[in-house]
């Protein structure tokens, strides 16, 4: 997916949970939205169900791409259904009316509380997406796994055109934060459309889910928590051997196409594999986080509408906290930090939280940035590893980006590559924002509104340069 968003950007994380219990019939079901900071309105549809193991709240968020998510619900004494989802932080603490028309109540989360008015209706939201592969599909689909040398398996799909090999093969990336192989997310799945798209285009594309989602099985919790970008290069190393031990598979025609996050990986694998065919950076950074973020806070307060002055001092209290941990600053300073960089956060969103919310707040904010991706990730610098790639490189991105800045990063890739005789082409799109979608202003909360998932311009500029560098005629 996406780089992490900093710690303003409220998303619900969830993950699907076995439970005996399933939505029915007689499931009431209600619809509305949840006003979440930067992203906009988060589509949420709860069905409330009494049964004989108990009652239960399903959560079904489009968007999320989660199903009747069942929770183990109880009352409390003011009759309200009280209902948790502990691995993504959830609560939810809600009431029926009397004549069952609407349900009332709040979701809590990292210290915030975002307030519930459904009503009762018994159809899901439906998400429209333009762009999902329909068959019959003119190439045939693999499931692929593997055994990483540290123990976990990787599975994913490999498409491959019919007709005569052996084809070229792209691998793909995701960006940041545990993805599935469709890089799912917004109700979109970017990967699927550009597999199907490539495919048909006569290259093979192997998509596959990230360590610890779907069939990627992590059985060390601890190693998956500590991971970095640089361990899941090791991953992505992983299943492009696997790509070229596959029939009909050039095993000298095999890159990578990474999105975001996946942009930095990609480089990392080409310096370790030199038979590697080409590099594809979709939205990929080419600054360290400390200098990728400031800006990317920017633009995204910018395209919410938020006030210039505002806007400017986020930025640099941001900008004060990186140093700080550059620099080795004490826990009782990084802390003080942290509260104002939150506190001007808030107000950017004109939030108002308790005492206490702020300080959960707080120990959330300090327990990201001292995670080991996130320290990596601020302080890894691309340019130098760019510098040394021998593989032709394609660096995209798009004027509304305002996740990845084109008008920052994409002069840095390009200087980084060319400076060293490397072999780069640089392709910006007008108006397209960090999915590739034609945009409005590049917010957050446009990605689930617009239907398309990756412009149509921009996948064929792509697939022309992948024939172009792929063609050993």
């Amino acid at each position: 997916m996406m780089l992490k968003q900093c710690i303003s950007q409220m998303t619900i994380w969830l993950l699907v949970i076995s439970c005996a219990a399933f939505a029915d019939d007689e499931t009431r079901l209600y619809s509305g939205a949840i006003e979440v900071p930067t992203l906009g309105p988060l589509q949420m549809t709860l069905g409330v169900s009494d049964t004989d193991e108990g009652t239960f709240l399903f959560m079904t968020v489009p968007t999320q791409n989660a199903v009747n998510i069942p929770l183990a619900a109880t009352y409390n004494k003011d009759t309200q259904l009280v209902a948790e989802l502990p691995q993504a932080g959830l609560v939810f603490t809600v009431k029926e009316n009397d004549d069952q028309t609407e349900l009332v109540g709040q979701m809590d989360q990292g210290g915030m509380t975002f307030p519930i008015a459904f009503a009762r209706g018994n159809k899901v939201p439906e998400l429209v997406r333009n762009q999902m592969p329909e068959g019959p599909f003119p190439y045939t689909s693999t499931e692929i796994s593997a055994l990483h040398p540290d123990g976990h398996t990787l599975a994913g799909t490999l498409t491959i055109p019919k007709g005569e090999g052996p084809f070229a093969c792209a691998v793909m990336i995701s960006g940041s934060g545990m993805q599935d192989r469709d890089e799912s997310l917004m109700g979109h799945k970017p990967f699927l459309v550009i597999a199907d798209y490539l495919t048909r285009e006569g290259i093979a594309v192997l998509r596959f889910d990230d360590r610890g989602v779907g069939g990627s099985v992590v059985e060390d919790i601890e190693a998956l928590q500590n991971a970095t970008s640089a361990d899941f290069a090791t991953d992505v190393a992983v299943m492009i051997d696997a790509a070229r031990w596959q029939p009909n598979i050039d095993p000298f025609r095999v890159g990578v196409i990474g999105h975001s996050e996946g942009g930095i990986i990609g480089p990392l694998v080409a310096l370790e594999d030199e038979k590697l065919a080409f590099v594809v950076m979709l939205a990929g950074p080419g600054v360290p986080g400390y200098a990728l973020m400031p800006v990317q806070q920017a633009m995204l307060m910018q395209a919410s509408g938020a006030d210039q002055a505002l806007v400017d001092n986020v930025v640099n209290a941001s900008m004060n906290i990186y140093e700080m941990y550059r620099d080795g600053a004490s826990e009782i300073d990084l802390r003080a930090q942290m509260m104002e960089l939150i506190d001007l956060q808030l107000q950017s969103q004109n939030l108002t939280v308790s005492i206490d919310e702020f300080d959960e707040i707080t120990d959330v904010g300090i327990a990201q940035f001292e995670t080991p991706w996130f320290q990596w990730f601020l302080f890894h610098d691309p340019a130098p590893v760019l510098a040394q790639m021998t593989c032709p490189v394609l660096a995209m991105n798009g004027t509304l980006d305002t996740q990845v800045s084109s008008l920052q990063n994409l002069p840095v890739i390009e200087e980084a590559i060319t400076n060293t005789g490397g072999e780069v082409t640089i392709m910006e799109f007008e108006g397209l924002n960090h999915l590739f979608q034609k945009a409005t202003t590049g917010a957050v909360s446009e990605y689930s509104q617009i239907e398309t998932t990756f412009e149509p311009v921009a996948l064929e500029a792509m697939g022309d340069w992948l024939a172009e560098v792929t063609d050993y005629d």
